[in-house]
């Protein structure tokens, strides 16, 4: 049986993913899905995924790694379907080819027709979302880095519960400090997200309470001190320093040989453990 290679779009928005209805005409019409298509000849995962969505609904989107994939047999052909975490990066949604397109809960999504092999992501997403909520902090920072976000967003996102954010609101507060600040190879960036949940935390807001000030200052010596007292060094050039070849600005595809040489994800765990140490010693 013919086998092709499709992706699909993980969009999340405040707490729900973007849910798209299928036109009428086409197999398996008006049953709901993942948006995305076919990756075509000579395009990657992510270029077909952004090519999809640009031609569907009109947005462009980033790219943030693969979340999931499925081999499903229908009675016509064999699909292999990798889900893709993404993000609108420009343009409003149109709908250009779906007859329906709204954000939806996993709940929500559950009790809606789903294209089989989506279903099979839906329950994922489910089991995946209900052990997480049994996560403590440090669990929940490995699984977003491993997920695809930057070590800041991993460290920041995993306390949206702590700081009564959003999720989606972390990761863009810290979204420009991953890779030791935008790939500059400066401060470690799980090292910022870690300062940035301790100032939502315990920060002063008054330009004149110096006392206040001088504390947290004193609060954000210690946690670095702490960090460099397990790795010697705050800079992500110095922590990657063992890694063979030129460190680069831009950000590296997310393959399991990134997860197998980099050490970052230790970084990340280690941030979030002295984030839940600071949090009991202050209750």
């Amino acid at each position: 049986m013919k086998q092709i290679e499709v992706v699909a779009a993980f969009i999340e928005q405040d707490g729900r993913f973007l849910a798209c209805q299928r036109p009428a005409h086409k197999a398996r019409g008006l049953l709901w899905e993942f948006p995305g298509g076919k990756v075509e000849p000579g395009e990657t995962k992510a270029q077909a995924i952004v090519r999809e969505c640009r031609e569907e609904l009109g947005f462009t989107l980033d790219c943030l790694g693969e979340y999931m994939d499925v081999t499903h047999e229908y009675p016509d052909l064999t699909v292999h379907l990798t889900l893709m975490r993404c993000r609108v990066a420009e343009g409003e949604l149109r709908l250009l080819e779906h007859a329906d397109a709204k954000y939806v809960t996993i709940g929500e999504a559950m009790d809606m027709p789903y294209c089989p092999a989506d279903q099979v992501f839906l329950r994922e997403i489910k089991r995946r979302n209900e052990e997480k909520k049994q996560m403590n902090h440090v669990e929940k920072a490995r699984e977003l880095f491993l997920s695809g976000y930057n070590c800041a967003q991993a460290v920041a996102g995993a306390f949206a519960d702590e700081v009564g954010l959003p999720e989606e609101t972390m990761m863009r507060l810290s979204s420009s400090f991953g890779g030791g600040m935008g790939g500059m190879r400066e401060t470690c960036g799980a090292v910022t997200g870690m300062f940035m949940v301790a100032g939502l935390l315990f920060g002063y807001e008054k330009p004149g309470d110096d006392e206040q000030k001088k504390a947290h200052y004193a609060r954000i010596r210690g946690l670095a001190e702490s960090f460099k007292a397990q790795h010697d060094t705050v800079v992500c050039r110095e922590l990657l320093a063992a890694l063979p070849g030129k460190l680069q600005s831009d950000p590296s595809p997310r393959t399991a040989e990134y997860y197998k040489v980099r050490p970052c994800v230790r970084f990340v765990e280690d941030a979030a453990a002295l984030l839940e140490k600071l949090i009991e010693e202050a209750k």
